[in-house]
């Protein structure tokens, strides 16, 4: 029988694993002033909340079942597929694959897809049943599904499509004259990342950037650059 990690080194990697994850959210919301589309607020929250879980004393009335699923994994189907199905409907489009959270959300559910046809491979060893954990290991579980594949998800985004920071694109717009003002949205089929702008001390010229590529755009509405 494998030897599994105790309770308390599962808790200490997944609350590091929390903190990593939101942390580097968080500083890649304020780097590319919100390009990215990532709400680092939901993932503090979140990871706060569901640490809150095992201090609940709640008793749940439940059939003993052997084969039964987690409560953790349905809590986690129920959020993936829900978060899924707004951002579908939100950013419906090819410009939707920019989003780092849909990189994520959807390695999460190759991976519920993986472990749901691995439990129906004919040559496998018959399960086992499942063994009883503790509500907080339950807990710990969860969040690591939940936050490690972010941390593997985001860093690889930002090495494959290579997003420019407010840092990288703040000196070229004030070599043409122009100071940082902030992000707009743009249209999504030319800037899927959105526009950097920039306006001279007397805001008779704007410059505008693409966030993906940093290459400087046309924008139509100089009547209302915001």
């Amino acid at each position: 029988m494998k030897k599994q990690i105790s309770t308390p080194v599962l808790g200490t990697l997944a609350i590091a694993a929390w903190l990593m994850a939101s942390g580097l959210a968080t500083w890649t919301h304020y780097a590319y002033d919100g390009a990215l589309g990532l709400n680092p607020v939901f993932l503090w929250v979140w990871g706060a909340a569901t640490l809150l879980i095992p201090l609940v004393a709640v008793e749940y009335i439940e059939r003993k079942r052997p084969d039964r699923t987690p409560r953790w994994q349905g809590a986690l189907l129920l959020l993936l597929y829900t978060a899924l199905a707004y951002l579908l409907l939100e950013f419906g489009g090819w410009y939707m694959w920019y989003r780092p959270d849909i990189w994520w959300l959807c390695l999460l559910a190759l991976l519920g897809i993986a472990i749901w046809l691995y439990r129906l491979l004919p040559f496998r060893r018959p399960m086992q049943p499942h063994p009883v954990y503790s509500r907080a290991r339950n807990t710990f579980i969860l969040l690591m599904v939940f936050y490690v594949p972010f941390l593997v998800i985001l860093p690889l985004y930002l090495l494959v499509m290579h997003p420019v920071s407010v840092a990288q694109i703040t000196p070229i717009g004030e070599a043409e004259g122009g100071r940082f003002i902030g992000r707009i949205t743009g249209n999504r089929s030319e800037t899927p990342l959105g526009i950097y702008f920039f306006v001279d001390d007397d805001t008779e010229c704007w410059y505008y950037y693409d966030v993906l590529t940093g290459e400087p755009v046309d924008y139509g509405d100089s009547l209302n650059p915001y």
